[in-house]
């Protein structure tokens, strides 16, 4: 299969692309940066610029999926500036994409898109892709303009799959790294109240994740986490000793963390409660459903 990855350079695109090829399908991948056509073994490059609506439209050329990944990390700026770029490099991303496969002759029989458990409200009661409570907040305005865009792909009558992403681990990128580093100074403590859950998925089990949709044609919302979320403290307290430290500071209060990262402190100090039932009732099979196992798999020496 002819598959066409946008985002494909950033963490879950590297290994993306790394799984498609091994499993023997051929992969493109749209950059905004010229010098990048090639810098992807295995794979071919075409440019786009979203925000002036450029895009070459060989990348379509024989096409049967897509894997939309596109979008400014929400780990960057929350001014009013990052803000912006953080909802206009989706939505330009998308309406790009939109035109295209409007204008143009194509074969695409799927879009997967990346989108968020940001969606979800910070509640107690566990959510699923079909019974939960919409976020208010920033990042669940992103993530429900996000879905909304990528929806206009119906339109054309083409399936669209949406993958609400839990916290990714990986020792090779997004927030993992960081909190390990605090842990290896004995600085990881619990956060704020310590009991918001942690929706997380191990980078591997991402992937597959991705795979399985593709190669099942499926549609709709896929939460994209592990069957067993945690609380901050359960999680700080398996990762110290994964990385063999003891988790001895107390909680770092809610209103420190608001002093020091402003806004942003909902990243840590809030947290969702996220189901994968409907993942598991299609008998996906995860590699790493629990923390524990997370974090074997990950430090293993």
């Amino acid at each position: 299969m002819r598959v066409l990855v946008t985002g494909a350079t950033g963490l879950v695109g590297k290994e993306l692309l790394k799984q498609l090829l091994e499993n023997g399908d051929e992969v493109v991948f749209l950059t905004t940066t010229q010098d990048k056509l090639n810098a992807l073994k295995g794979c071919q490059g075409f440019y786009w610029n979203p925000k002036n609506r450029e895009i070459d439209v060989n990348c379509l050329t024989g096409v049967e999926t897509i894997i939309h990944l596109a979008g400014s990390s929400i780990n960057g700026s929350w001014s009013k500036m990052g803000k912006q770029e953080i909802v206009s490099s989706r939505v330009e991303a998308s309406q790009t994409l939109y035109q295209l496969l409007r204008e143009q002759k194509h074969q695409v029989k799927q879009i997967i898109c990346a989108s968020a458990v940001g969606i979800y409200d910070t509640v107690d009661a566990i959510q699923t892709e079909e019974n939960y409570t919409p976020a208010t907040n920033f990042l669940g305005q992103v993530v429900q303009q996000w879905e909304g865009e990528n929806r206009c792909f119906e339109q054309l009558g083409i399936p669209v799959a949406f993958l609400r992403i839990g916290l990714v681990l990986s020792r090779q990128g997004g927030a993992l790294p960081h909190i390990e580093q605090m842990a290896n100074y004995y600085l990881a403590s619990p956060l704020g109240r310590g009991t918001q859950y942690y929706s997380w998925i191990h980078l591997s089990d991402l992937i597959s994740i991705f795979i399985f949709v593709m190669n099942h044609r499926l549609q709709g919302a896929f939460n994209a986490v592990a069957p067993h979320p945690e609380t901050n403290k359960q999680f700080t307290k398996y990762l110290s000793q994964a990385v063999g430290k003891n988790m001895i500071l107390p909680a770092v209060p809610t209103f420190v963390l608001r002093l020091v990262l402003g806004e942003k402190a909902m990243l840590v100090t809030e947290g969702q409660r996220i189901s994968c039932s409907k993942l598991l009732a299609l008998n996906f099979q995860f590699q790493f459903p629990t923390l524990s196992e997370a974090f074997t798999d990950l430090y293993k020496s």
